[in-house]
C-alpha cells in the first residue's frame, strides 16, 4: 500500500507541534493557542508558519502584514530539515512588505503573470538573522 502524502494542513500542524517541542526542550513553557495558527511560548503569543518546499508561502501579503502578533516562528521541514527561525513580528512583516515591494518595482510595478495576486514568498535567506533566536521567546 503506497504511503499517503500529508496534506498542507497536516504539515502545518506538524510544524506547529515541532515548534512547541523545540521550545519545551529549550526550557521554555509552551502551549497551543487556538485551533490552527498560534502558540504561546514563554508568555509570548507567536504565529507559526511552516515551509515544506523551501519557502514560506503567503497567500495575501496585505492580510499578513496587517497582523499584530508580537512574534513569528518559522519552521522549515523541507527535505526532512527541522530548522527554526524566531522573529519579531513587526520587523518580520516589514521585511516581507519591503521585499514584495522591491519585487514589484523590478517588474515595473505589476506582477507579470497575475496582476491581481497578493501572493509572496519568504525564503530562508530572507530570515537568516532570526535562525534559532529562541531568546526572543524568553519569559515575558
Amino acid at each position: 500500500m503506497p504511503v499517503k502524502e500529508p496534506t498542507n494542513a497536516q504539515k502545518h500542524q506538524g510544524g506547529r507541534h515541532l515548534a512547541l517541542a523545540e521550545a519545551l526542550l529549550r526550557g521554555l513553557s509552551s502551549q497551543l493557542r487556538g485551533a490552527a495558527t498560534y502558540v504561546e511560548v514563554g508568555g509570548h503569543v507567536a504565529q507559526v508558519m511552516v515551509a515544506a518546499q523551501g519557502a514560506w508561502m503567503i497567500a495575501n501579503i496585505d492580510a499578513t502584514t496587517a497582523l499584530t502578533c508580537e512574534r513569528v516562528i518559522l519552521v522549515d521541514v523541507t527535505d526532512g530539515r527541522r530548522d527554526f527561525y524566531v522573529a519579531e513580528g513587526p520587523a518580520f512583516r516589514a521585511g516581507v512588505r519591503a521585499r514584495h515591494e522591491a519585487f514589484l518595482q523590478q517588474q515595473g510595478g505589476t506582477r507579470p503573470r497575475n496582476p491581481d495576486s497578493k501572493h509572496t514568498a519568504v525564503r530562508p535567506k530572507d530570515v537568516v538573522e532570526w535562525r534559532d533566536r529562541w531568546d526572543l521567546l524568553q519569559q515575558a
